[in-house]
C-alpha cells in the first residue's frame, strides 16, 4: 500500500515529458500555444493529486479511512483512469471488511493499467483477501493481463508516433520497442539486450521482468529532455533514450535492478541504483557475463580523490534523494567506482546477497559491505582510495602524431556520424565521406564516442582497422590505415558525454550537455 502511495505522488510531481511526435508544419504557433496550455493542465492536476495524496498518506497511518476514502474519490474525479487509486480503494476496503469491494475496486485498478501483481501478493493491507477465490482467480490471469496491456501499450504507441517508426512487442522477453532506427539496428537491440538482460539475471540480481518495458529511442530526440541523454520511468515501465550506447544500457540497468526491488519489496537508495547504472553503462558482454570498463567518470573521481573531495563513505550510503542529487558531480562518479571496486574484488554478488538479505537491519549497505570485506567500513574505504589513485584514467584525447582515423564526427542515436574527413588522412584515402554512419569498428559495436576512443588509442601508426558504416540507408565495409594525427588538430577526443542527471526522482538518466548544435569530436 506505501509503496503504492510513493509512485503515485512521485508521477504527479515529476510529469515525463511527452513523446508526441513534431507538429505539421501548418499553424504552429497555435499548435504550441495549444501544447503549452496542455501542458500547464497536466501540471496542474498532477499538484493538485500531489496534495491530494499527501493529505491521503497522513489520514491512512493514523488509520482515518473514510476520510482517505473521499481523498481518493477527489483523486478519480480529477482523474479518473488513476489506477493507483482504485489499487488504495481496494486495500482500504479490505481493511475494513469488505472483500468484495475490495475486490471489486482491484479489478478496476488492473482494468485501467495496474500490473504490480508482485506488490500485490506481497500488500499487507491486502491479507484479508488471499484465501478468496476471486483474488486467486485474478492473480492467475496475472500473464494474460500483462499481454494484453503490452497490446494496448503497442497500439497507443502506434498512434502516437506514426508509420514513421517501428513499434512492435517482443513477448518472449516482455520488451515493448517503438523507434525509428532502422530495422538492422533494431534486430540488434532485440538481440543484445535479452543476453544483458539473462546475464545480469544469472551474475546479479535474482528476478526478472514481470511487467513489460517499453523502450523508446527516437532518431530526433524530441522526447528527452535538452540536457538528459534518457531516462527510465519505474511507474511507466518506459525507458526512453537519446542513443543505443552507454545511455540505453545505463536505463535498462535502472530497469533491471526495479524489477528485483519489486520481486523483494525493497527500495534501495540512490547511490545504490545509480552506481549499478553507471557501473554497466560503459561495459562488454562476454562469456555471458557484463564486465564494467573505465569510463570518464574515473578521470573526475581521480581529481576528486587528489584534492581530497570524495565523500566519506558513511556520508556517501547515508544520502537522501535531494542530497544525492546536489552534490552528484561527486556521488555519481564515486558510487560507480565504489560499486567497479568490489566487482574487481569479486564481491559484487555476494555484497548484493548480502545487502539485500539483510536489508530491514541496514539499507544504507554498509553493514554488508563490512560483511563481504570483513572490515570496518573506514578501513575499506581507506583501501579504496588508494586503489583509486592506482587506477590508471582512460584517454580523454589522442595526442599529436597517434594514429588515428581522420575524421571529425558527432553522436547520432545508433552510431557517430562524420561531420569532415580530413584529406589525405586513413580515412580519405579510403573513401569515407561526409555523412558516412559509423557503426562497428574492428566488429566492436560503436555508438559513443569513448568507445571509438579506446579502440583507435590501442593501435599504433599503420595498423589497420575494419570500419563498418552506413551510407544513404546501405551497410559497407572499408579498411582503414591508420596515420598520425597532426598537431595541428590534436583535440580533446572522443568521450561519453559526462552523465548530468536530472534532480528529480522519477529519472534516472545517464545525461548530455544542452548545445544548440551537437559537439564534433576529432578521431
Amino acid at each position: 500500500m506505501r509503496k503504492t502511495f510513493v509512485l503515485l505522488l512521485l508521477l504527479a510531481v515529476v510529469p515525463i515529458a511527452p513523446l508526441h511526435s513534431a507538429p505539421p508544419a501548418t499553424n504552429k504557433p497555435n499548435n504550441r500555444s495549444q501544447a503549452s496550455a496542455e501542458r500547464s493542465q497536466k501540471m496542474e492536476r498532477a499538484r493538485k493529486i500531489a496534495a491530494l495524496n499527501r493529505k491521503f498518506y497522513k489520514l491512512f497511518k493514523v488509520g482515518k479511512y473514510d476520510e482517505c476514502k473521499r481523498l481518493l474519490k477527489k483523486i478519480l474525479r480529477t482523474d479518473p483512469d488513476n489506477f493507483h487509486a482504485y489499487y488504495n480503494l481496494a486495500c482500504i476496503h479490505a481493511l475494513n471488511g469488505k472483500p468484495d469491494e475490495a475486490i471489486r475496486n482491484l479489478d478496476i485498478a488492473v482494468e485501467k493499467g495496474y500490473s504490480n501483481f508482485r506488490h500485490m501478493e506481497r500488500d499487507i493491507d491486502l491479507k484479508s483477501l488471499h484465501n478468496k477465490p476471486a483474488y486467486k482467480k485474478l492473480l492467475a490471469r496475472r500473464e494474460e493481463i500483462q499481454q494484453t496491456r503490452a497490446k494496448r501499450l503497442l497500439k497507443s504507441l502506434r498512434e502516437q508516433f506514426g508509420d514513421d517508426y517501428i513499434c512492435e512487442i517482443d513477448h518472449a522477453n516482455k520488451l515493448v520497442f517503438a523507434t525509428n532506427v532502422d530495422r538492422q539496428t533494431l534486430n540488434e537491440l532485440k538481440a543484445f539486450l535479452p543476453r544483458y538482460a539473462e546475464s545480469q539475471w544469472k551474475n546479479l540480481f535474482s528476478h526478472s521482468f514481470e511487467q513489460y518495458v517499453t523502450i523508446v529511442i527516437p532518431k530526433k530526440p524530441r522526447s528527452v529532455r535538452a540536457r538528459v541523454g534518457g531516462y527510465y520511468s519505474h511507474s511507466r515501465q518506459m525507458l526512453v533514450t537519446r542513443t543505443i550506447g552507454m545511455t540505453l544500457r545505463h536505463e535498462f540497468t535502472h530497469a533491471l535492478h526495479f524489477a528485483d526491488q519489486d520481486a523483494l519489496g525493497q527500495s534501495h537508495p540512490l547511490w545504490i541504483a545509480e552506481g549499478l547504472a553507471t557501473l554497466f553503462e560503459s561495459s562488454r558482454l562476454a562469456g555471458g557475463k557484463v564486465f564494467p570498463q573505465p569510463n570518464r567518470r574515473l578521470n573526475v573521481l581521480k581529481r576528486l580523490a587528489g584534492q581530497k573531495m570524495t565523500l566519506p563513505f558513511n556520508e556517501l550510503f547515508g544520502l537522501s534523494h535531494g542530497q544525492f542529487m546536489r552534490k552528484a558531480m561527486i556521488s555519481y562518479p564515486q558510487s560507480r567506482y565504489v560499486m567497479m571496486y568490489l566487482f574487481e574484488h569479486g564481491l559484487l554478488k555476494k555484497w548484493y546477497d548480502a545487502y539485500t538479505s539483510g536489508y530491514e537491519k541496514d539499507k544504507t549497505g554498509a553493514k554488508a559491505m563490512e560483511k563481504v570485506f570483513g572490515k570496518p567500513l573506514e578501513e575499506i574505504e581507506t583501501s579504496w582510495l588508494g586503489w583509486v589513485k592506482r587506477q590508471d584514467a582512460p584517454p580523454i584525447r589522442l595526442p599529436a602524431r597517434h594514429a588515428y582515423i581522420g575524421i571529425r564526427m558527432r553522436s547520432r542515436a545508433d552510431g557517430l556520424e562524420i561531420v569532415q574527413v580530413v584529406p589525405g588522412s586513413g580515412a580519405d584515402k579510403a573513401g569515407l565521406k561526409t555523412g558516412d554512419l559509423i557503426v562497428k569498428l574492428d566488429s566492436q559495436r560503436i555508438v559513443d564516442p569513448g568507445e571509438l576512443l579506446r579502440v583507435v588509442y590501442a593501435h599504433k601508426v599503420g595498423d589497420k582497422v575494419n570500419i563498418r558504416y552506413r551510407r544513404a540507408e546501405r551497410y559497407r565495409n572499408v579498411t582503414v590505415i591508420l596515420g598520425p594525427m597532426p598537431s595541428r588538430i590534436a583535440a580533446p577526443e572522443p568521450l561519453p558525454d559526462e552523465p548530468r542527471p536530472a534532480p528529480k526522482p522519477k529519472t534516472k538518466p545517464a545525461s548530455q550537455p544542452a548545445a544548440s548544435q551537437p559537439a564534433k569530436k576529432a578521431a
